[in-house]
């Protein structure tokens, strides 16, 4: 899992690639509406979803291992990792509500940057105008 990161982030998001700590996170985060999988479609979605079969069957990002040797630490499987110190989202244009709504500066991003990765005290939701 990354280190906590200091400091604020840039406003307009010029380091959230080189962050990537919100997408670190349980299993079962990071959830679906109908409109997230009709925006990803269905060949996104096998790849980077899985259905908890637990009534209703809700849709989630899958999660894989965090690359960090620790057992149990995942991240989000649109994480892409493969440049050393990147972290861009391999589905950004189609990712789904949850994840738009991290934005920087939001409390979701100033708690992963503070913990090193997405706390479980974050509420999803978007300040009122």
């Amino acid at each position: 899992m990354p280190t906590p990161v200091a400091g604020e982030p840039d406003p307009n998001g010029a380091d959230c690639v080189g962050c990537g700590r919100c997408c670190h996170h349980p299993p079962h985060t990071v959830h679906f509406l109908e409109s997230d999988d009709a925006r990803m479609g269905k060949r996104l979605l096998e790849i980077y979803t899985e259905e908890y079969l637990v009534p209703p069957g809700f849709r989630f990002m899958k999660n894989v291992p965090a690359d960090n040797g620790i057992a149990g630490e995942t991240r989000c499987a649109g994480l892409d990792v493969s440049v050393p110190g990147q972290y861009p989202c391999a589905v950004y244009e189609v990712r789904p509500e949850d994840c738009r709504i991290v934005e920087p500066g939001s409390p979701a991003c100033l708690e992963a940057r503070r913990l090193g990765h997405l706390g479980s005290s974050v509420e999803f939701h978007r300040p009122l105008p």
